[in-house]
Formats: C-alpha cells, structure tokens, sequence
C-alpha cells in the first residue's frame, strides 16, 4: 500500500469514526433526555390529579363521593395516545375510579398498596409497560394513591425513529466527509511532495520554474553542477589517458 492510499485510509476512518461517535453520543442524549420529558409530563399529570383529589376530600367528601374524577382521568388518557390506564384507588388497594371501567372495584397490585408508605412519586416496570404512581391524602392521613400506566412501546418506536434518522444522516455525512478527507489527503500529499517532485526534475536535468521550497532547489542545481564538473573532469582524464597511449 502506498503512502497516498495509507493517508486517505487513515483520514476515512478517522472522521467516520468521529460522525459515528458523535451520532451515538447525540442518539443517547436525546433518548435520555426524550425518557426525561416522559417523566416531567406523567409527574405534572399525577400531581395535578392528587392535587384535585385532595382539594376534594378536604371539603369532606368520601373519595367515592369525588365522581368530576372519572370523566377526568378518561380525558387525561383520550389526550395522550402512550397512556394506557389511570387508577385511583383507596389505601385498601380497591380501585375506585379508573379508565379502564371493568376493574373498577377490583384489587390494585400489591405492590402499588406497598408504595403509599412513600411520599414521592414511584415508577416500576409491569409486562413491558411503565407504571408511575402517587398517593394522596386526607385528614387522617395516606387515604389512597393513583396510578399511571405508560406504554413503553410508543418511546420504543420514537428511539427507532430517531435512531434511523440519526443512522441516515450519519452515512450522508461519513460520505461528505470521506470526501472532503480525501480531497484534504491528495491536497496534503502535494504540498508535501512537491518540492521533491522539483528536485527530481531539477536531478534529471528537466528544470523549471524557480519555487520557494527551502533550499531544495539549490541544493538540487549544486548537486548537478558537481557532477556535471565532475563528468568533466572524467572525460578530461580519458582524454588525456588516450592521448599518452596514442603517444606511446
């Protein structure tokens, strides 16, 4: 391999190997910050929702008795295609209000009965989808918690959206800039090659144009001359040689 081919071999792989760092870092950046959105939006959900159930049960109504909750956890899901259920439910673990109508009044998972003891909002992960959750309170204290379930599937087909997106423009830019690597390569090997390419016409005796490159040139012309001198002091020699055997 010569040493053009190793420099654009070298110049490709490297800035491939830059877009297709910087493709990656970018994809994870933006499937992060994309699962941080979710997050941000399902918590504002649930801490409106516990918002307006507490206001409710502090005026003294039981929470079967809050009935403005179902029509509005039905429209919180008809709004947002990657919710599948809403559940509110009593610190007994009964579903008293939820969007899916036929488990109302059938038990919660336990574990969702288990997170109540925590204030904070919890999230888990139930076949394939992502729950998150809250609970509310009343005067006595922890009166039930709610429930989010998201679907996994639509932040899975959005990271596949954006990972295509990111994999096309990542080949029309390793293109562009292969391209441009080995334009920049030939341009590099000339420069860098072309006062020896001087030097060799001015040793075979073809000349040309004057050129700055470094004293090359010069040394070059008085390599030439010494043995233009030199060859002339050969012949000189052989003539003199020729001249003493034709004497003798």
């Amino acid at each position: 391999m010569t040493f053009v081919s190793r420099l654009i071999l070298v110049a490709v792989v490297s800035v491939t190997a830059a877009v297709v760092a910087v493709a990656g870092i970018a994809f994870s950046a933006s499937d992060r910050v994309g699962e941080e959105i979710e997050r941000a939006r399902v918590a504002n959900l649930l801490g409106t929702l516990r918002a307006s159930t507490e206001a409710n049960l502090s005026i003294g109504l039981q929470l079967d008795q809050v009935s403005l909750l179902q029509p509005r956890i039905e429209r919180e899901k008809a709004g947002d295609p990657s919710i599948l259920a809403i559940d509110i439910f009593n610190s007994a673990g009964r579903a008293i209000y939820s969007t899916d109508r036929s488990v109302i009044g059938e038990e919660v998972s336990p574990d969702w009965v288990k997170r109540l003891g925590d204030d904070n909002q919890w999230a888990t992960a139930e076949r394939g989808d992502t729950v998150f959750g809250t609970r509310f309170e009343n005067d006595l204290g922890v009166a039930g918690g709610i429930s989010v379930t998201v679907s996994d599937e639509a932040r899975s087909a959005r990271a596949d959206r954006l990972g295509l997106d990111l994999l096309i423009r990542t080949g029309v830019l390793s293109l562009a800039a292969s391209i441009a690597a080995i334009i920049a390569a030939f341009a590099f090997v000339h420069m860098l090659t072309r006062p020896f390419d001087r030097v060799t016409r001015v040793l075979r005796g073809e000349g040309g144009p004057p050129a700055d490159d470094g004293g090359l040139t010069p040394l070059a012309e008085a390599t030439v001359k010494s043995w233009r001198e030199a060859e002339a002091r050969v012949d000189r020699g052989l003539g003199q040689l020729g001249a003493l055997d034709d004497a003798a």
